[in-house]
């Protein structure tokens, strides 16, 4: 959509999007596949599928619009990668989606556990220094 004052072609940073793949195989032989998989159909080197293979989230496509994010996320997905799509931040870098926030709070379970074969433990002090009590 344009919006007043832009250029066709022109995008904000809320309608661009960023494909992050990250590796997380547990079994060694599905982990060969796809890395294979993926280095045949993006051509990619030694180095770039160590890159990859590091565990840890990476940005593979960033700067486009949601249509071309789709199709990549779909290439990499058919290949037997796991990825995902997100919004750009607006400052344009990548922010982890997991972020520490949810890290942060106190106590996750917002339900008592009735059905529980353990009770709950998180009654009283937790293990973190943080925790109250």
């Amino acid at each position: 959509m344009l919006k007043q004052g832009m250029r066709v072609g022109d995008h904000s940073m809320a309608d661009l999007y960023e494909v992050v793949y990250i590796d997380k195989f547990e079994d060694i032989t599905e982990a060969t596949v796809a890395r294979e998989s993926l280095k045949s159909r993006f051509g990619l080197n030694d180095h770039m599928l160590s890159t990859l293979s590091s565990g840890v989230p990476v940005v593979v496509k960033k700067n486009v619009d949601l249509e071309e994010a789709r199709r990549f996320e779909q290439a990499i997905k058919d290949s037997g990668g796991v990825c995902w799509v997100q919004e750009m931040a607006p400052d344009g870098r990548f922010h982890e989606r997991r972020l520490e926030q949810r890290r942060k709070q106190q106590d996750r379970r917002h339900q008592v556990r009735g059905s529980a074969i353990v009770p709950d433990r998180r009654s009283g002090k937790g293990r973190r220094t943080l925790d109250p009590h």
